[in-house]
């Protein structure tokens, strides 16, 4: 009942003082509203690509031939499984302008068609020589790599079709789960809800340094109340608003179109044990700090750790250590988000509900971290103010 009555008291403060957890819990839709705005084109990304066709063209039984126009055309009709273009293809003049393009940023790469190309692949179709083209562009961006090999497979569809001779190897993707059919949009979605729970770090932090700050942990502590009661009130109020921020987070996903492969009630509990590490860290934060400024400051450090080492806003492969029953335990598991990441990817994109690995991974790291910031905080504020 203490528990509750502590409970009761830190929910009308942030009731009294709504902003905190008013961010924590509006911050994560504004960032799904804000990846969804990413890709407007059906939530897939299409990629600009530049065209120097200097095909001069040949002729076929007296009739004029341009394949170069062919396989620009082909290249625009690539699209994503949702129907969105895969390339914005324009076609310039010389290889001059598609450097200018590529260095301002309004392509991501260039094709360049001989001269003879349509003569190439006449002379391929009877079975001598091959079809010269370059494609190049800025080898040092993160999206250069696939818009090349979408360019390349374009071009290789069109050499083959148009000569009838087939390639070596006949390959077939086969996508896992729901994998294949899923927008841009909604694979990012995973890390941008774990991110949502992880904003939590600072209404935490706040919110314990105020009771610090206004002196308010030192009559408590005054009271029957015992510091796990204390603690246990703070943390159900604070799970609660990170609850809070992972259902209007993954609404406003639902609502702008995402599709979950799996069952979505398994986010909860995935949730909840984001929202434990979470807070430990925060009463980490607040136990060094005495004022809602320095635990506000404090708390971007471990944030930024907890959020971009762990896979949450981009892959990170980090350090291998070794393997257990299968699973590759990396340097960088020890941060609770990557197994909330992969947890959630798992169940919405490949629909998998076997997440028991994830689910124990997070469970042991989350009730370490809340332990070692529960103890730091009755160590450093409660235990002295006795």
């Amino acid at each position: 009942m203490k528990l509750l009555a502590v409970a009761g008291k830190t929910l009308r403060e942030q009731f009294r003082n709504p902003w905190l957890p008013l961010l924590a819990v509006g911050l994560g839709p504004f960032f799904v509203l804000l990846m969804w705005a990413f890709f407007p084109s059906g939530g897939s990304t299409t990629y600009p690509v530049v065209v120097v066709n200097s095909d001069a063209g040949t002729t076929v039984q007296g009739i004029a031939v341009r394949s170069g126009d062919h396989a620009v055309a082909g290249l625009r009709t690539l699209t994503h499984d949702t129907g969105v273009p895969i390339l914005d293809v324009r076609q310039v003049a010389d290889l001059d302008q598609a450097r200018e393009e590529i260095e301002a940023h309004r392509a991501v790469a260039f094709v360049e068609l001989p001269e003879a190309f349509s003569r190439s692949l006449q002379a391929a179709h009877q079975g001598t020589g091959a079809v010269p083209v370059r494609i190049g562009g800025d080898l040092g961006s993160p999206v250069y790599p696939v818009v090349a090999i979408m360019v390349a497979d374009g071009l290789d569809r069109f050499a083959r079709q148009e000569t009838g001779r087939t390639a070596l190897l006949d390959l077939t993707e086969v996508p896992l789960g729901a994998s294949g059919s899923r927008t841009e949009f909604e694979l990012y979605v995973p890390g941008v809800l774990v991110f949502a729970i992880g904003l939590m770090m600072f209404a935490a932090a706040t919110a314990l340094a105020q009771e610090t700050e206004a002196g308010t942990i030192n009559r408590l502590v005054r009271t029957p109340v015992s510091a796990a009661g204390l603690l246990g009130g703070i943390t159900v109020v604070q799970v609660l608003v990170g609850l809070a921020a992972g259902l209007v987070s993954l609404g406003t996903a639902v609502l702008l179109g995402f599709r979950s492969a799996g069952p979505l009630w398994l986010a909860l509990p995935i949730w909840v044990l984001t929202s434990l590490s979470v807070i430990g860290l925060g009463l980490l934060v607040a136990a060094f700090t005495r004022s809602v400024a320095q635990a506000f400051l404090v708390a971007n450090f471990p944030f930024g750790l907890f959020m971009f080492l762990s896979g949450t806003m981009f892959p990170v492969r980090g350090v291998p250590l070794f393997t257990i029953a299968g699973h590759e335990v990396n340097l960088l598991d020890v941060l609770p988000p990557r197994h909330a990441v992969n947890a959630l990817t798992s169940v919405f994109s490949f629909g998998s509900t076997s997440i028991g690995y994830e689910l124990l991974m997070l469970t042991v790291l989350s009730v370490g971290y809340f332990l070692l910031g529960a103890w730091a905080f009755h160590s450093r504020h409660l235990r002295v103010a006795r």
